[in-house]
């Protein structure tokens, strides 16, 4: 599964069709479907500023201290998806479905420290503010997390530079 996640990401990024349409941004986001910090990658499949994309990013949750509850070693996030645009202007609705791949390692009640990897599934929906040239890019969104161990409300927010 891990492999497959990576292959996507690094599909979506490198393909010189997707490069070619208009409609890029990249972001920063805290929260959302990197769970922590992330950068990511952002585009249209087509030239226009609605209609389907898809963003691909590298993000990570910075460990904490052991405080005889809750011990984790940094962790890394991979989040991909797909999403939708929808609006005039400068605002729009945009909806989304994604997949996070996460690994780290943690201790619960100083136990000893365990390490795994997973996927959550992470749908998104939220208000987009992309300005209708190049410029700003701003995001809020609410994106609950679904993974083996149960589930999770969980909301974002972004904020970076469409060219």
């Amino acid at each position: 599964m891990r492999k497959s996640i990576l292959l996507f990401a690094a599909l979506l990024v490198t393909s010189p069709a997707l490069f070619a349409q208009g409609n890029k941004s990249v972001f920063f986001e805290i929260g959302g479907n990197g769970i922590g910090f992330s950068g990511n990658f952002d585009g249209r499949f087509s030239k226009k500023e609605n209609g389907l994309g898809f963003r691909a990013g590298i993000g990570f949750v910075p460990g904490t201290a052991d405080n005889g509850l809750i011990d984790f070693s940094t962790i890394l996030t991979i989040p991909v998806g797909l999403n939708y645009v929808a609006g005039k202007g400068p605002h729009h609705f945009e909806a989304g479905l994604g997949a996070t791949y996460v690994s780290g390692s943690f201790s619960l009640l100083d136990s000893d420290e365990e390490k795994g990897s997973g996927v959550g599934f992470v749908p998104s929906g939220g208000y987009r503010y992309a300005s209708p040239e190049k410029g700003l890019q701003a995001r809020v969104f609410i994106s609950p997390f679904f993974g083996s161990g149960g589930s999770v409300f969980w909301a974002g927010l972004s904020i970076g530079y469409k060219f």
